[in-house]
């Protein structure tokens, strides 16, 4: 083999190294595919680097290293390891990450002083006995193999701390990693499980698990939701007694007097009605069925939806698993007036692993019979969806029989018992006091009534109000905990609630005013309905129903007088068709202003254009803080098909459906940051509420255009993205007839979300350049707040983009630790105590001061709490090793609330006083020279534990591992000396992440 210049610069390190008897001998990135056996001479090495080479076996030689405590062999072409590698006792940290192998030899039993194991991203499938030796173990990365299961040797691990399992095909865990006491992190994501072992809750030094993109039970999943606290606390109950249930939703849709109602009441064998009712909003029933073969009894909840289109977008609130759908449509009018496939077509984005069965009625002797195609919706939806024809009369004949009713109850039986939620485990308390609610004959109940139910069933507060939120979020009940209006009813029937935002949907006042609707007028439709045989609503409850309206993003309360208090609504959904005239909107960005577009495709599971039903209703309520008429109603620009927002110095921004797609216009002196909120809160909003939808993001083609229209051919970012990582410099357009190849960079200009710089380089790079700026920012704003001149409209544009790239900076940090936020703040600032501090570079363990800080102002506690300037700050015991390993976050953390620090809460009004700014500003100053001290004075060891935890925040999920492993240590600390983190409240944002504001903001959440 030719010697490369490679192999000659490893030879001149093992030369030197053995001359000066080193201890450490890098030969990292020199395209190594061998080793000489010469190395087998240093016989003093401690630590060996020997990553991104291209090695495909190691040489017998290694075994002659037997004082290495550190080695790095990670990023080869490894596909087996020598048993020779048995005599490496002294071991502690071994990489072997980004490599192909395929198992582990029984030599891993020789490395009992092994730490740190990193096996992630190999082709492992299963795992040795031998691991049980590795006693001392406190990490293993098993991230991307290939595993199916674990061997109870994991057990014998007892002073393991961090398990990274996550992109595997495990389907299930031992109950013996229970005996792992020590455990603190466990990574679960992106695997087969569907349960958890209920003896993981006896893990108390457990503070982080990840369940993502897991196939878990629903109240599995919903605890999850909620945080590891929550996860715990929900297998603990199920510990205690669990039960299996058989229930499912049975949910009916079809067009307007199809006979949805006169079809449930028959598979309901309740008494033939000749005039049944319209039904406005929802009703529900209980249907109960056998299985044919097993005998299983089902408990299925029949809920008969109101075919007018008006409601079609609110009755997607309440598609959910696990459920049978059954589309009805009356042959005499035919399939396409029954909108058959339009409503399959709504059920399948928004519940894409639904079960279908097409229901034709009104049949009999005389009757048409039913004409459909049924092989033309098999082959567009899928044969797994759409799972058989029927054709009912759900009146009786003379012999008190349906015709066609027997064979459909059968397969609706059939269809229930195979759905994966049926036959769950769910705790035996929590259900039982879930059908004492069911069966309540109230539609709600206050919220002290429903703990006390609990607490007759032995469910403490704590856990019921865990039960109450996942009940909730399955859609058992409605319970909004941290709204003040809501916090003390819970809503036990939520057909009562549709019914009664049926009559508003229906009225014809309210539309006339294009959604318009003052209290009063609501008032008077809830308590006197417009339609026959139906009961009003208590005065009491108007303001709840209200409130709730708001909270399903269906209504907001607008300002007609800014002098006067609003009592007046805008209902979303009925808002003018026609586009109104837009202002301050010409052909060109004004003087100082740039543009960017950007192109939201949504696309169907096949990849076929696709409409997200009632988007625009909900983009109208979800963003109306940055409505144009946030302060007089008059100024607002909104239509069925488009809506006009202006966010301060982030700029104005012009959304629309141009077809199917939505384009997002930008116009700012620094677009990018308002322009990729925007992106983001529409994608989130069309993969999480419509599951069977996804939303490409596309950036417009731009000059030189081959056919002279730039802005026609859209271009995918993430296939951009991926050329470019390929370098390719160029992609061709789309648009056919158009030979045009357009540079990558360019086109990715109007996509600020495309590559998120490092945060660590954005943070330095961003002090460096505004720190003085952004002092004469902080004087320009605090003069215009006493002057009470509009803010903002003073500043220059060179100001403005200042503040756009700080608030890039702080939703970047936010979003890095969204996870974490589920147990506890995330933002905090901190200081020495001891003002020695800084003359003992080789500390051992010191004292902080924390500060804790409110997610929403962006502002420390004692800013917002005059009268109690302690609350929310704590003096802790952290060491060394601790301080080390979170360095690089509170790098981050200090930096980017130093660059908020002199803004802090601008857009809330509350600027804070100078004594207040400068002591704020003098701690972050001494933390950030705190971390830097500390680097400076660390020893090998605490060199070796910092690159270490470099190395892991370098791997996808580890980064955030990493980071989070801090985050909840510091939440243990903080819990154990206040559980309430200083009275910050956790809330949750429209995309359901968790937030820690003060009190006087939870009402913007």
């Amino acid at each position: 083999m030719l010697e490369t210049e490679g192999d000659r610069e490893a030879q001149r390190r093992i030369e030197r190294a053995r001359r000066q008897i080193a201890i450490t001998l890098d030969l990292s990135n020199l395209q190594l595919s061998g080793l000489a056996e010469v190395i087998a001479s240093l016989t003093h090495l401690q630590r060996l680097n020997l990553s991104n080479n291209q090695l495909r076996e190691l040489p017998e030689a290694l075994a002659s290293l037997t004082q290495l405590q550190v080695l790095y062999l990670q990023n080869n072409q490894l596909r087996e390891l020598p048993e020779a590698l048995a005599s490496l006792t002294q071991l502690q940290v071994l990489y072997l990450q980004n490599n192909q192998l395929t198992e582990l030899p029984e030599a891993l039993a020789s490395f009992t002083q092994l730490v740190r194991l990193d096996l992630s991203n190999n082709q492992l499938t299963e795992l040795p006995e031998a691991l049980a030796s590795l006693t001392q173990l406190r990490l293993l990365n098993l991230h991307n193999n290939q595993l199916r299961e674990l061997p109870e040797a994991l057990a014998s691990l007892t002073h393991l701390q961090e398990l990274n399992l996550s992109n595997n095909q495990l389907r299930e865990l031992p109950e013996a990693l229970a005996s792992l006491t020590q455990w603190q992190e466990l990574n679960l994501s992106n695997n087969q499980l569907r349960e958890l072992p209920e003896a993981l809750a006896s893990l108390t030094q457990l503070q982080g698990i990840y369940l993502s993109n897991n196939p878990l039970n629903p109240d599995l999943a919903a605890a999850y939701e909620q945080g590891t606290g929550a996860v715990l606390q929900y297998l603990r109950a199920k510990a205690e007694a669990e039960i299996t249930l058989n229930e499912a939703k049975l949910i009916l849709i079809g067009e307007g007097e199809v006979g949805k109602s006169c079809l449930l009441g028959a598979l309901r064998d309740d008494e033939w009605l000749e005039s049944r009712p319209t039904t406005h909003g929802i009703e529900i029933k209980p249907v109960i069925v056998t299985h044919p073969d097993s005998g299983t009894e089902i408990s299925l909840n029949g809920w008969d939806f109101g075919g007018q289109p008006v409601y079609r977008s609110t009755h997607q609130l309440f598609f959910s698993a696990p459920a049978v759908y059954l589309v009805v449509w009356k042959p005499r009018e035919g399939p396409q007036q029954g909108f058959v496939k339009e409503w399959i077509t709504l059920i399948k984005h928004r519940a894409p692993d639904a079960k279908v069965l097409v229901v034709a009625t009104h049949g009999g002797p005389g009757q048409r019979q039913p004409d459909i195609d049924r092989q033309e919706i098999q082959d567009r939806f899928g044969s797994d969806t759409v799972l058989d024809f029927f054709h009912v009369d759900s009146k009786p004949d003379l012999l008190n029989s349906c015709t066609g009713l027997a064979e459909l109850k059968q397969k609706i039986a059939s269809v229930a018992a195979s759905l994966p939620e049926m036959g769950r485990s769910v705790p035996a308390k929590w259900q039982r006091v879930r059908e004492i609610l069911q069966t309540n004959d109230k539609a709600y109940l206050p919220y002290n009534d429903v703990l006390a139910i609990c607490d007759r069933h032995g469910i403490d507060k704590e856990q019921a109000e865990l039960f109450l939120r996942i009940s909730h979020r399955l859609g058992y009940l409605i319970h909004y905990d941290y709204d003040p209006t809501l916090r003390d009813i819970v809503i036990l029937k939520p057909d009562w609630l549709a019914k009664a935002i049926s009559f508003v949907l229906d009225d014809e006042t309210t539309r006339r005013r294009n959604g318009l609707v003052d209290f009063e007028h609501l008032g008077e439709l809830w308590s006197n309905p417009p339609f026959p045989g139906e009961d009003g609503y208590k005065k009491e409850l108007h303001p709840i129903f209200l409130k709730l309206m708001e909270r399903f993003d269906l209504s907001y309360q607008v300002v007609l007088d800014p002098a006067k208090p609003s009592n007046t609504s805008l209902i979303a959904q009925l808002v003018r068709d026609t586009r109104p005239e837009l202002p301050n909107w010409g052909e060109q960005p004004e003087a100082g202003d740039r543009q960017q577009v950007q192109i939201c495709r949504i696309v169907d599971e096949r990849g076929q254009l696709a409409v997200a039903e009632g988007l625009f209703y909900q983009l109208i309520v979800r963003l109306h803080k940055y409505s144009l008429g946030r302060c007089n109603y008059e100024k607002s620009i909104h239509w069925q098909r488009g809506l006009m927002l202006d966010n301060d110095y982030n700029g104005r921004a012009l959304l629309e459906y141009v077809n199917t797609d939505v384009k997002i216009t930008v116009r700012a002196a620094y677009p990018e940051r308002f322009l990729s909120y925007l992106t983001e809160e529409i994608k989130w909003l069309v993969e999480n509420f419509w599951e069977g939808l996804r939303c490409n993001v596309m950036v417009p083609c731009i000059s030189p255009c081959g056919m002279n229209a730039p802005g026609n051919g859209l271009f995918e970012v993430e296939k951009l993205i991926e050329s470019k990582k390929k370098n390719r410099h160029e992609y061709p357009c789309p648009i056919s007839g158009c030979g045009e190849w357009q540079n990558i960079d360019r086109l990715l200009n109007n996509a600020p979300t495309a590559q998120p710089p490092s945060p660590e380089i954005g943070i330095q790079q961003l002090q460096n350049i505004v720190k003085e700026e952004l002092k004469i920012i902080r004087k320009d704003l605090v003069i215009v707040d006493r002057r009470g001149q509009e803010r903002f409209e003073s500043l220059s544009q060179d100001q403005r983009k200042i503040l756009s790239q700080i608030d890039e900076e702080f939703a970047s940090l936010m979003q890095m630790l969204s996870d974490e936020a589920k147990d506890g703040p995330r933002l905090f600032s901190f200081k020495p105590v001891d003002p020695s501090f800084f003359d003992r570079p080789k500390w051992i363990s010191t004292k902080l001061q924390i500060t804790l800080w409110c997610e929403h102002s962006r502002q420390p506690l004692p800013a917002l709490n005059p009268h109690d300037k302690k609350k929310g700050v704590y003096e802790l015991e952290v060491s060394r090793e601790w301080f080390t390993k979170a360095a690089p976050y509170l790098k981050i953390l200090t930096g980017t609330l130093s660059l908020v620090l002199p803004v802090a809460a601008s857009a809330t009004k509350l600027m804070l006083d100078e004594a207040t700014y400068k002591g704020i500003e003098e701690e972050l100053d001494l933390g950030q020279k705190s971390i830097e001290s500390t680097l400076k004075g660390s020893d090998l060891t605490t060199n070796l534990s910092s690159e270490s935890n470099f190395l892991d925040r370098q791997q996808g999920e580890s980064a955030i591992m990493a980071k989070g492993s801090i985050l909840r240590e510091l939440h243990a600390l903080l819990k154990a000396k206040d559980p309430g983190f200083g009275g910050l409240v956790r809330v949750q944002n429209r995309r359901r992440e968790f937030l820690w504001v003060h009190e006087q903001f939870v009402d913007e959440y």
